[in-house]
């Protein structure tokens, strides 16, 4: 009986320790559509909600666009995030954001969230 109430708490573990993550995962998206909608949405369709249309004309490719690519992974996203900035090594790189690392794992999360 006792091995059996054992396995039943561990079970039970397990399942919880799932919902976390997956309202973790959520959280983190939502917390990343927040912030595109505010910073990234000057020069990409960040979301459907957002408030304003990009400056850029044309726009930089959207998110749901680069969701969408066969080679968009959470690592690509992240190297392109902190090494493709504007400068004079490369005029026509995005724009330094300046986001802190927890905003970066965020804005990747919500991108990796438009996949269909």
């Amino acid at each position: 009986m006792r091995a059996a109430s054992i396995w039943v708490v561990v079970f039970w573990m397990a399942i919880c320790s799932g919902w976390a993550q997956e309202t973790n995962v959520a959280q983190t998206a939502r917390k990343g559509h927040d912030l595109a909608a505010i910073i990234c949405a000057n020069c990409h369709v960040a979301a459907a909600d957002q408030r304003f249309m990009p400056v850029l004309n044309p726009p930089a490719p959207s998110f749901e666009t680069i969701a969408q690519r066969p080679d968009t992974n959470a690592d690509s996203l992240q190297k392109f995030m902190t090494t493709t900035h504007r400068g004079l090594d490369h005029p026509k790189g995005m724009p330094n954001p300046y986001l802190a690392d927890y905003q970066i794992t965020q804005v990747v999360a919500y991108i990796l969230s438009l996949r269909k």
